[in-house]
């Protein structure tokens, strides 16, 4: 897998995450979009729920998801997905067990895309994604969390592009591109994560319905780097054994016998907290 996601720029993990996450995450983005509303009564049909609350939309799209990504975060649901089992195997193999998210508005909502003269900031051209300022040594996600169908609103990539390094850019769009290359289109299901090089060139597919994915960056924050990236929140979700020796010790002096009461500590569970 590993050797994938170098030799393409990206790896595809299917069923990631549990049927059952799937419903909760859903559950709680319907939960998030009518706090304060009535939802019509024996509407089960969560993507019509929410198709219902899009389509009537008289905010910006950013300031739509602003609170939903909140939500999914002081429920816990952004850590749970990153610490399924087969998920969180594929972060440690390409990043190791120091594993932290970037704590930004990470949803992105896909609409039908707008008039030339309309913005819509979430709609983006060929683009990689260290032109926001992410370093080349952390790693991109994305998985849709309301779609119609596979085969729109989702994105397509450009494979091995993140070979060609920084594309030159203005306003956001290329410059210049090869000649010739590859287009792949996903075809993600629900559960599904792509993981993805910040250097690999891809863009939004056009589309006739909502849809509204979790675009989550992941670094591993003992690495060092000079990007833009040390500019964002993180939060940390998972330590390696040499980490929480660290945190056991609780200072890089490593003072000796440091606890008064080792023995009370390590028997009442709170060693190390």
């Amino acid at each position: 897998m590993s050797n994938q996601f170098s030799e393409n720029g990206f790896i595809i993990v299917r069923n990631a995450f549990s049927k059952k996450t799937v419903a909760e995450v859903q559950r709680a983005v319907i939960d998030s979009i009518y706090s304060k509303k009535k939802v019509v009564a024996g509407t089960q049909d969560k993507f019509l729920l929410f198709s219902r609350a899009v389509n009537k939309l008289k905010i910006s799209e950013y300031n739509f998801v602003k609170p939903i990504f909140k939500y999914l975060f002081y429920k816990g649901l952004l850590e749970k997905i990153l610490l399924e089992k087969k998920l969180f195997n594929s972060l440690k193999n390409l990043l190791g067990e120091d594993l932290s998210f970037a704590h930004d508005v990470s949803l992105t909502l896909n609409l039908k895309k707008k008039t030339s003269n309309e913005e819509n900031y979430l709609f983006k051209d060929w683009h990689q994604e260290i032109w926001s300022g992410a370093s080349i040594s952390s790693v991109q996600t994305w998985t849709p969390l309301f779609q119609k169908n596979r085969h729109e609103g989702q994105i397509e990539l450009i494979p091995k592009s993140h070979r060609w390094g920084h594309i030159p850019h203005k306003n956001r769009v290329p410059v210049e591109l090869p000649k010739n290359y590859k287009i792949e289109k996903l075809n993600i299901k629900y559960g599904d994560v792509i993981l993805f090089s910040t250097l690999l060139v891809h863009r939004t597919m056009k589309t006739r319905f909502p849809r509204l994915a979790l675009a989550l960056l992941l670094k591993n924050f003992k690495y060092k780097n000079s990007s833009f990236e040390e500019n964002r929140n993180w939060k940390i979700f998972s330590f390696s054994e040499l980490t929480k020796v660290e945190r056991y010790l609780g200072n890089h002096h490593l003072s000796p016998f440091r606890l008064l009461d080792i023995d009370n500590e390590i028997n009442s569970g709170t060693l190390g907290k």
